[in-house]
């Protein structure tokens, strides 16, 4: 790998990290940014990322999709349904344990392909598999106390959200940002009617976030998704999937790290060792793609 598309891999996954800090400022609040600003209302958040998203890279909406079905599965998938158990999820969820728990896409991924495209998995993927799941409980649950994180619940449903994505993904031919037009495109209106009808105050909760939030909210599309993207797509068309997966994990180490040093998160035992187990399980299962899947022209999102 050259030095600059290495640099650019370490840019995209602290950029990618960071972002977790991001998005738990814009749903929940961080006291220190802006003192009394107690985030905005998930669902509609999610809906201002999609309706930038598809305002910034309109110019690659055309020509018209064909695969309409899958198209909108896709958009559902990776886009509204995914972000919005996210977003929900970060209002009692801490960037660290979201950042971890959301890797689970790639495990579910692998199973969903052995049940829908009769993948065969072997011992280390398995080992993978097994070790993600088991790292994910420990960072999610709490045996001594018998309590479980809600927030990291919606976390895995996302996780499994996302994995249908990567299945329907796979089937479309459609160039990346093209494609992530679309999914800003069908994913805001949705988005949209479930904010108005199930929260209440959006505008006056944005506008508390002053200039950061809109700062937040530019990052979030800007850096993450144009920027970000466009150098994970460089970067698989250059090198092996196999290489650059498990080097992409950076991302949400790097989200950890943000987490506990920018956002305060705790860092208790079951944060380090699960997170560490389910981090190796998914590098496990991440470098030996599945078989049984075609060549993708667009590559599973890395991060938040």
């Amino acid at each position: 790998m050259t030095l600059r598309d290495a640099l650019g891999l370490v840019a995209m996954c602290l950029i990618w990290g960071f972002n977790f800090v991001v998005a738990k400022f814009s749903i929940a609040g961080i006291p220190a940014w802006v003192p009394g600003f107690e985030g905005s209302p998930p669902i509609f958040f999610a809906f201002l990322r999609f309706l930038l998203l598809a305002m910034v890279l309109a110019p690659f909406l055309r020509p018209m999709p064909k695969d309409w079905p899958r198209l909108l599965g896709v958009a559902a998938c990776m886009g509204g349904v995914q972000y919005a158990l996210i977003f929900i999820g970060l209002q009692s969820a801490t960037p660290s344990g979201m950042a971890i728990t959301l890797q689970l896409g790639v495990p579910f991924a692998t199973l969903l392909s052995v049940v829908w495209l009769g993948e065969k998995l072997g011992p280390l993927r398995i080992i993978g598999t097994v070790a993600a799941f088991t790292g994910v409980a420990l960072v999610s649950a709490d045996p001594a106390n018998l309590t479980i994180s809600l927030g990291l619940l919606f976390g895995i449903g996302a996780a499994a959200v996302s994995a249908v994505g990567m299945i329907l993904v796979k089937k479309i031919d459609m160039k990346p940002f093209r494609l992530q037009a679309w999914i800003g495109l069908l994913s805001a209106p949705p988005l949209l009617a479930l904010s108005l009808l199930f929260e209440r105050g959006q505008i006056e909760a944005v506008t508390g976030g002053g200039l950061l939030f809109a700062l937040a909210l530019i990052y979030t599309v800007g850096l993450v998704n144009v920027f970000g993207h466009g150098v994970f797509y460089h970067l698989i068309q250059r090198y092996e999937t196999n290489l650059i997966a498990p080097l992409t994990l950076m991302a949400p180490l790097s989200g950890v790290a943000f987490g506990i040093l920018v956002a305060g998160d705790p860092l208790g035992w079951r944060l380090a060792v699960g997170g560490a187990i389910a981090l190796a399980g998914v590098a496990l299962v991440a470098a030996r793609p599945n078989k049984a899947l075609p060549k993708a022209p667009l590559a599973r999102e890395e991060a938040l």
